[in-house]
C-alpha cells in the first residue's frame, strides 16, 4: 500500500523540520500540526480549520485517522454553523446605549442575586463573552456591544451568578434556569454571534 501524500509530508516534516507549526490539509480541511511538550494529543477546530497538538515524537496522522469520522462530521457541522452565523442580525449600540443596558442589568441582577461585584471591566476576548474572578471582579467582552439586549442581560446574569456558585455544576445551571428557563437557546444564539464576532 502506498503512503498517502499527507503521510509523506508529515513524515518528512517530522524528520527534517524544527518548526513548531506545519500547515497542510487533512480530508480537504486546512490543517495545522503543532508539536509541544504535552502529555496527550488533542484535536481542535480553529477559525482557519483544524489543529492537532501532539507531543514530540508522536505521529499526528495516526491521531487524525483514528478520529477521522468525527473530525469530518464536526467540520461540516461547523461550516453550516458559520453560514448561519453570517445571517444573524448585528446590533450596533452607541456607547451611551450600551452603557445604559449594562447598568440596568447589573443593577437588576445584583439586587436579585444579592451580590455586589467589586469591579466591572471590559476587554476584547476571543473565546468567551464574560468572566468572573474568584474575587468577584467581572470582565465583559467589548463585542457584547454588537449583540441583542436579551443576550447582554443573559451574560451579565451568568457572570453575577458565578459570585454565588463557582463553576458550571448542577447548582449553577439550576440558578441560571430559574431566571432563563430556555438558556440553552440563548447559548446557541451566543454561539452564532461568537462565530461571527470572535472567530
Amino acid at each position: 500500500m502506498k503512503e498517502s501524500t499527507l503521510q509523506k509530508r508529515l513524515v518528512g516534516k517530522m524528520n527534517t523540520s524544527t518548526k513548531e507549526q506545519e500547515p497542510m490539509e487533512f480530508e480537504g480541511i486546512p490543517l495545522e500540526v503543532v508539536r509541544r511538550r504535552v502529555r496527550y494529543s488533542r484535536v481542535e477546530f480553529k477559525t482557519a480549520g483544524l489543529r492537532v497538538v501532539v507531543p514530540r515524537g508522536i505521529d499526528p496522522l495516526q491521531i487524525l485517522e483514528n478520529n477521522k469520522q468525527s473530525i469530518v462530521k464536526k467540520y461540516h457541522k461547523l461550516i453550516k454553523q458559520r453560514e448561519t452565523a453570517r445571517k444573524v442580525p448585528m446590533i450596533d449600540w452607541t456607547g451611551e446605549e450600551f452603557s445604559r443596558i449594562i447598568t440596568r442589568y447589573l443593577d437588576r441582577y445584583s439586587r436579585q442575586l444579592k451580590v455586589k461585584p467589586p469591579a466591572i471591566r471590559f476587554r476584547k476576548m476571543k473565546r468567551r463573552w464574560g468572566s468572573c474572578r474568584s474575587d468577584g471582579i467581572i470582565t465583559l467582552n467589548v463585542f457584547l456591544q454588537f449583540v441583542p439586549e436579551h443576550l447582554i442581560g443573559y451574560i451579565i446574569y451568568h457572570e453575577l451568578a458565578h459570585i454565588v456558585v463557582r463553576g458550571h455544576n448542577r447548582k449553577f445551571k439550576a440558578l441560571i434556569a430559574k431566571e432563563f428557563p430556555y438558556y440553552r437557546l440563548f447559548d446557541k444564539e451566543l454561539n452564532l454571534y461568537g462565530l461571527r464576532l470572535l472567530s
